[in-house]
């Protein structure tokens, strides 16, 4: 069916617009202001919230190219060649008009950090546009995470937490419209365009494979067992990979952002995997869910078996989360993770590590779990915003790990004997936290171990869709986001 002419200069103005916003606040902002990412992400949280029921907001061709790949007739060809059209000539006229306001010489575009070689920059564009990539795909064309109100909160996070890890590294472009805004500076500048093009490029095509492999109720209304298990076992996989990529990246360029980079990572990767997964992401949040299973929740059918599998997925991540922060800062050394100051006995350090991930654990099983809460949209923020007070609080006491499988970035980083000698703190105090935070979570919430008469609970991993019913981790809802009467809009 042809789209209609006036729909489609709707769509292409929209994306022009959108885009251009975002890379003018690139350039007038990336050289100016210590706070900048903080600017970047949120306006491109902005104008997916303002876009996204006309265009989609994708304002980047990589997003484009990953809806494409990931199929389901989201978008038409001759939409996603006019959409990067209107991207990429909307980003050249936002690096002219940051020229009328600033002048050249001191408007920003997007540049290899000091002595950077192109591939610790290609791995950093690339890893951070997959997740970029893989939270629109999840949370704003899915069935599952239907008419939720985060998507743009997800979407712009994501690039606030890669432009403080890895933005003084590779640019922190994730998008080929924004890198070509350095076509214009001549030099070295010009040369190294390409490089926002492959990683991106090649970033968004992963993305849109993984995302046919995970999000199975997409494809299929009766996926398999196993093929739901291995949905969930990848989705635990990749978002400790990039929980553990902003940790070693963000940490070891000593950002003074860098808790709020980690935290940000967790939050969107947390609404990302959640409707897949449950969004565990840490060895201590399982342990603290099946001890909520243990101490007798309705209809929980969280089981050993899948935590069996969970926490090895989990290291997994972590390990290729490592490796891949060790490409991008290009030393083992500057790998940042979580160690133990010599200024702080092992009991502290123990009970630091206890009370930390006792408030995380405690934070997933009551926004995330409950029937009281059901349909909120809050669960990820708040997740991901205990790492980053916790971080802030208690990370210059103990490290701040709060998770078993981020202890373990320097073992996969070969970090120095004395400073990974006690990485066991991190195996001792996460899982007691996590569980005297499912005990006080027992000796809260009694309804949710009472049986009631309709026996429906609402809990991430746990929550399963059904047709005609839509149910994502507390959340329960029943058409799709961005959905006009009669009509399908296509989604970011």
């Amino acid at each position: 069916m042809a789209v209609p002419q006036h729909e489609r200069i709707a769509k292409c103005t929209t994306e022009f617009v959108g885009t251009m916003f975002l890379c003018l606040t690139v350039a007038l902002s990336a050289e100016s202001s210590s706070i900048a990412a903080i600017a970047i992400g949120c306006v491109l949280m902005v104008l997916v919230y303002a876009g996204g029921h006309i265009s989609g907001a994708h304002y980047n061709p990589a997003v484009t190219f990953a809806i494409v790949v990931a199929g389901r007739g989201k978008i038409t060809a001759m939409d996603a060649i006019m959409y990067v059209m209107s991207q990429l000539a909307g980003a050249i006229v936002a690096a002219l008009l940051s020229w009328a306001l600033i002048g050249q010489a001191a408007a920003a575009y997007p540049a290899l950090g000091a002595n950077v070689g192109v591939g610790p920059a290609i791995v950093a564009e690339l890893v951070v546009t997959f997740a970029l990539c893989s939270v629109v795909l999840h949370v704003a064309t899915t069935k599952a995470q239907a008419n939720n109100s985060y998507y743009g909160m997800a979407i712009g996070f994501t690039v606030l937490s890669g432009a403080i890890s890895v933005g003084p590294v590779s640019g922190g472009a994730f998008n080929p419209a924004v890198g070509l805004m350095s076509i214009l500076y001549g030099g070295s500048a010009a040369a190294n365009v390409w490089i926002y093009f492959v990683g991106p490029l090649a970033a968004s095509i992963l993305a849109g494979l993984c995302f046919r492999v995970c999000a199975l109720e997409e494809y299929t209304d009766t996926p398999k067992q196993i093929q739901a298990l291995i949905a969930a076992c990848v989705i635990e996989a990749v978002g400790t990979m990039f929980l553990c990529f902003t940790v070693g990246t963000a940490a070891g360029g000593g950002s003074f952002l860098a808790p709020l980079s980690i935290g940000s990572a967790l939050m969107v990767m947390v609404y990302m995997g959640g409707a897949i997964s449950g969004a565990h992401y840490n060895p201590a949040v399982t342990l603290g869910l099946l001890m909520r299973t243990y101490f007798g929740a309705l209809d929980d059918d969280f089981s050993i078996k899948k935590a069996a599998l969970y926490v090895p997925s989990q290291i997994v991540g972590a390990a290729i989360g490592t490796f891949a922060a060790w490409a991008v800062m290009e030393s083992n050394a500057s790998v940042g993770y979580p160690a133990l100051p010599s200024s702080t006995d092992i009991i502290a350090g123990i009970l630091g590590e206890l009370l930390g991930t006792f408030l995380l654990v405690y934070v997933v099983l009551n926004v995330a779990t409950v029937k009281e809460l059901a349909g909120n949209s809050f669960f990820g923020l708040a997740i991901g915003m205990v790492v980053t007070s916790m971080a802030c609080a208690i990370g210059p006491v103990t490290g701040g790990a709060f998770n078993p499988v981020v202890g373990l970035i320097g073992v996969f980083s070969l970090g120095a004997g004395a400073s990974i000698s006690n990485i066991w703190i991190y195996w001792v105090g996460c899982p007691v936290g996590a569980i005297l935070a499912a005990a006080f979570f027992r000796l809260q919430n009694y309804s949710e171990f009472e049986k009631e008469d309709d026996g429906e609970q609402h809990f991430m991993r746990h929550a399963s869709h059904e047709k005609d019913k839509e149910k994502f981790m507390c959340y329960a809802q029943g058409s799709h986001r961005g959905l006009k009467k009669k009509k399908e809009v296509n989604e970011v």
